[in-house]
């Protein structure tokens, strides 16, 4: 890594720093809330020791030096704190996320498949880091039974629970309370859009697919909203800034939510998509606004939609599918099953909860 230094000359409260070519103005305070001396912050639980509010505002930086990837700091209390240059630059760098994502359409994508009978430490830190990189990966001979992706789910974390439960059928039923319960296609979609926040993460077990049909869809959300940005800025710009409901009702539940068809982050970089036509309710608006979103909506669903954009995979029994559920968009094939037998499972998981254990998985 390539840096320089120097104390900002006119009053020594912030440091510029030159990382990899980019030029970053450090406050002081910001410096000494990142500290990790004993006297600031706590070794084992890493929580600031100190009320950051009450550091005096006159707070100036006497002396900075560099030596063996070490940052040392001389403030104007008389303290001295030291810190790792590879820390400071992970803390000052905002990446897009088209920096620690790959993006992928049907052309360039190769997709991520494990086998679980092989499971150990460094197979788990891989399939989570597919999923964090690609939106999702396969996992091949998971247990056949009921609750067989308990196997996976619990080397990770707890499964979120919903007004259905925890871990959910997904079959043909009669009467069914969703149109996921029916042997009919499904669009592609993430799910429940409805609900805030939106679950992180689907896990799609397949017990038992027919033999006719039922083949999964998959779209990389954050691919399409980056052509779309590229391509037609005007309806990108309406899908990040208008604000539509999703609605699910039954007898035991009434959820809402209001949100964008495309999220952004406070740094403008695509951070969630939440599509599906089955549970949005169309908001009120003036004409010239809701014809912008109408449009612009169709053009998102055109590059949804394109074949170019989707694959299919066909589960088979013990094969489950973890999804990105902010990221990707997933649908169905119509089947056919006169004997009623195709047999999936599926379970969410929260999104911090994923991402902690990623973070401190081992990779080896």
């Amino acid at each position: 890594m390539n840096y320089t230094l120097n104390i900002k000359k006119n009053n020594k409260n912030s440091l510029c720093i030159l990382l990899n070519g980019k030029k970053y103005e450090v406050n002081s305070q910001w410096l000494y809330e990142h500290s990790d001396n004993a006297e600031i912050r706590d070794p084992y639980t890493k929580q600031l020791l100190i009320e950051a509010a009450e550091i005096s505002p006159s707070l100036k930086i006497i002396d900075a030096q560099i030596e063996k990837e070490t940052l040392a700091i001389t403030f104007s209390d008389n303290s001295q704190h030291n810190y790792k240059i590879n820390y400071i630059y992970s803390q000052l760098k905002k990446a897009p996320v088209s920096d620690d994502k790959c993006l992928w359409n049907k052309k360039n994508l190769k997709v991520p498949k494990y086998n679980f009978k092989n499971i150990n430490n460094k197979m788990l830190f891989d399939i989570m880091s597919s999923v964090d990189k690609l939106g999702f990966c396969l996992v091949r001979n998971i247990p056949k039974k009921k609750n067989g992706l308990n196997e996976l789910m619990k080397l990770i974390g707890p499964v979120k629970k919903t007004n259905w439960g925890g871990i959910a059928d997904v079959k043909n039923i009669n009467k069914a309370y969703d149109l996921t319960m029916t042997t009919r296609g499904l669009e592609n979609h993430t799910d429940n859009p409805y609900r805030f926040p939106t679950q992180g993460y689907i896990f799609l077990h397949c017990i038992e697919n027919a033999n006719n049909g039922g083949e999964n869809t998959i779209t990389d959300g954050f691919n399409i909203a980056n052509i779309l940005r590229k391509r037609h800025k005007k309806y990108f710009d309406t899908l990040t800034s208008f604000n539509t409901f999703f609605r699910y009702a039954d007898k035991n539940a009434f959820l809402e939510n209001k949100c964008k068809l495309i999220e952004l982050d406070d740094d403008n970089n695509i951070c969630q998509i939440r599509y599906n036509n089955r549970t949005e309710v169309m908001p009120y608006e003036n004409n010239k606004r809701l014809n912008e979103y109408i449009k612009a909506r169709r053009k998102f669903w055109d590059l949804i939609k394109d074949s170019k954009n989707n694959i299919e995979i066909k589960q088979m029994s013990g094969d489950m599918l973890i999804l990105d559920n902010y990221r990707v968009l997933h649908g169905r094939k119509s089947y056919k099953d006169r004997e009623n037998k195709r047999y999936f499972r599926q379970g969410y998981m929260d999104r911090d909860i994923f991402q902690s254990k990623l973070k401190t998985a081992t990779s080896s």
